[in-house]
């Protein structure tokens, strides 16, 4: 279905108004092509928090190592929050917390 798309709105009360009915897929390109030009993939974005069984996947061990490394106190406490009873970590702050050589 075609959508009727106002140009501009008359300047005058007496001058006409410009009305142009554009085909649905003509604007889906338009919105692609522009998306593409402002960069869509430039907008920050938010890194999913990941359960206990994501971070021992990604750090090729056992999920038992990941709640000693919870338990842990002090610096050697892998980052981590809670939420009720889960355990959530986002793998750039683990990634971080093992490149500082925290996890000895």
């Amino acid at each position: 279905m075609a959508a009727p798309y106002r140009c501009m709105p008359p300047a005058e009360p007496h001058e006409p108004s410009l009305s142009i009915t554009v085909p649905a897929a003509v604007l889906d390109e338009i919105v692609d092509r522009v998306t593409a030009r402002l960069g869509e993939a430039d907008r920050p974005t938010i890194e999913p928090w990941v359960g206990v069984s994501d971070v021992a996947v990604h750090l090729a061990c056992r999920r038992q190592r990941i709640y000693d490394l919870v338990s842990r106190r002090g610096n050697g406490q892998i980052p981590h929050r809670r939420d009720g009873t889960r355990l959530l970590f986002r793998l750039s702050e683990v990634d971080a917390w093992l490149a500082a050589g925290r996890a000895e």
